[in-house]
């Protein structure tokens, strides 16, 4: 077998898991037998928890070979199947949440996400009545040469998208407003007699699940309040807003000062990343191992890279 190298210190990054209760909510979901499989290929003995590792980047000592483990969106398929082997094998992670489904509101990102993955029997075939759907509708123009530019930069980032990915998140992030891009969504979802209300059902952690993870040593972190997909374009004050929240929420379940975050979709700026040492963040990590454009690899303390485990999957199996 290959074995996993690391030339800095990193973590890997995890988001969707099924099992016989969990179907399938999103690209590259895995199994518990592929989640405990990746572990064991990067090392358990490589692998530390979030007190030592907060620790330990704090007094810049953290070496090439330490990794740490990390969730994202607070899924509850993340909990109920990664506990038992992270209990296993005694890890503690890194759990980053957003809050504002915590607070009884319907987030949709994730929603959309299990949508186009759970109801169609091909991904692309949710991009074609997606695609198609936006050619029916007065929306602009896709200017090719932008979105040809876009394509090459997240395919040298993110090697796993496939070029109808990277189409339908330019067309999402960088062409439609949110409402506009839901409503596009929802219609799409009602012509197929679903009510997003049940899409949602048993997708999300609860307070319960923050704090019964915060209790037994792990970190529970900073995701922004309600996961803009492109955080950075929002001003100051919308930025703070979105970390605030999520960060009072936080502490008042777990009942301890929040110390880290991961950017949510990458997206994060200047003010960001002073919003973040506003609020005493002190570990942040970004979604790739692509160092930020003009920098080198972990070149703050925020801005920790991270590897995806598809990537992972895709070297074990080399």
């Amino acid at each position: 077998m290959n074995k996993y190298i690391s030339n800095f210190p990193h973590g890997i990054m995890f988001h969707h898991f099924h099992d016989e209760t969990h179907p399938p909510s999103g690209q590259g979901s895995i199994s518990a037998k592929e989640f405990e499989e990746i572990l064991n290929f990067i090392g358990i003995e490589n692998i530390i928890g979030p007190d030592e590792w907060i620790a330990k980047l704090s007094e810049n000592k953290l070496k090439e070979n330490d990794l740490c483990i990390t969730f994202d969106d607070g899924l509850k398929s993340q909990y109920d199947i990664c506990v038992p082997i992270l209990e296993k094998y005694d890890l503690r992670c890194f759990w980053f949440v957003y809050s504002s489904v915590f607070e009884g509101k319907t987030e949709k990102l994730e929603i959309y996400t299990n949508f186009r993955t759970k109801y169609f029997e091909k991904i692309d075939d949710f991009y074609e009545l997606f695609f198609s759907k936006y050619e029916n509708n007065s929306f602009e123009k896709i200017d090719k040469n932008r979105l040809q530019s876009f394509v090459h930069k997240k395919q040298s980032i993110y090697s796993f998208y496939s070029f109808n990915d990277i189409k339908f998140r330019f067309m999402r992030d960088e062409i439609l407003v949110k409402n506009e891009y839901e409503k596009l969504m929802d219609e799409i979802i009602q012509e197929k007699g679903i009510k997003i209300v049940d899409i949602g059902k048993n997708l999300w952690l609860t307070n319960s699940h923050l704090k019964i993870l915060s209790e037994n040593g792990h970190e529970i972190g900073l995701h922004s309040y309600d996961h803009p997909t492109v955080l950075s374009k929002l001003s100051y004050e919308e930025q703070y807003e979105q970390y605030k929240k999520n960060y009072m929420h936080i502490k008042q379940v777990c009942n301890k000062d929040i110390l880290s975050m991961a950017h949510p979709s990458n997206s994060y700026s200047d003010d960001t990343l002073k919003i973040l040492r506003r609020l005493n963040i002190v570990c942040g990590f970004r979604s790739n191992r692509t160092p930020p454009e003009g920098k080198k690899i972990n070149p703050s303390s925020l801005e920790i890279g991270r590897e995806d485990h598809t990537n992972i999957l895709k070297k074990i199996r080399m």
